[in-house]
């Protein structure tokens, strides 16, 4: 039972967090820059690497195979549409989720101002004078995808998720520590997680 409870309380801050870093990042709410995370939510350690693979619908190593900016209509206000990277990834290695090697899935980044993207120059530093051609973006990405919660009476719902300056959507040359650790353990811990959810479904005891 503890835990059960000890799992609950983290998937309930976890919630909290994301929910928080939106509203801090809401393009809408006039608010220019990501608010600051706790450390420990950047932190190299077993702990968050945990966290974050717990609280994620599906973990991979995905190569970029197209991105590309669109034009998307706000749905909302469908008069009013805004320009966002799209991202389309091939799966490379899957740590959880039902995505197999070769799968695609799309992200789309920029609906707020903490969505980055892959081209973003977090990623690929802009180079000095006209005759210098730009580096190249980085291809491979580790990606704990980690949907936004449902946010109940509101008109303005968060994007499913985006690229971000986050321990969530890491290029692989800075994820070695994460990769390590989902080597050893995604298999024993995608068996906690499957475990756990059968409990969840279960009937309660009466």
């Amino acid at each position: 039972m503890n835990l059960i409870r000890n799992r609950m309380r983290k998937e309930y801050l976890m919630r909290a967090f994301i929910l928080a870093a939106f509203l801090s990042c809401s393009a809408s709410s006039g608010v220019m820059a990501c608010g600051p995370v706790a450390p420990e939510f950047w932190e190299d350690s077993p702990k968050r690497v945990k966290s974050n693979f717990d609280n994620a619908e599906f973990v991979v190593v995905a190569l970029v195979s197209d991105v590309r900016n669109v034009s998307v209509p706000d749905k909302t206000f469908p008069h009013f549409s805004s320009i966002v990277e799209r991202a389309k990834f091939r799966v490379e290695r899957s740590y959880k989720g039902k995505l197999n090697p070769g799968d695609t899935f799309t992200i789309e980044s920029g609906k707020t101002v903490c969505g980055r993207g892959v081209l973003s120059a977090e990623w690929v530093p802009p180079t000095s004078g006209d005759e210098s051609p730009r580096a190249e973006y980085p291809k491979r990405w580790l990606i704990y995808y980690t949907p936004t919660p449902f946010m109940p009476d509101s008109p303005v719902q968060p994007p499913a998720f985006e690229i971000s300056v986050s321990r969530q959507t890491m290029p692989v040359d800075y994820a070695s520590y994460d990769l390590e650790l989902l080597k050893k353990f995604a298999g024993s811990w995608a068996r906690q997680d499957e475990q756990y959810k059968r409990t969840q479904a279960q009937p309660p005891h009466r």
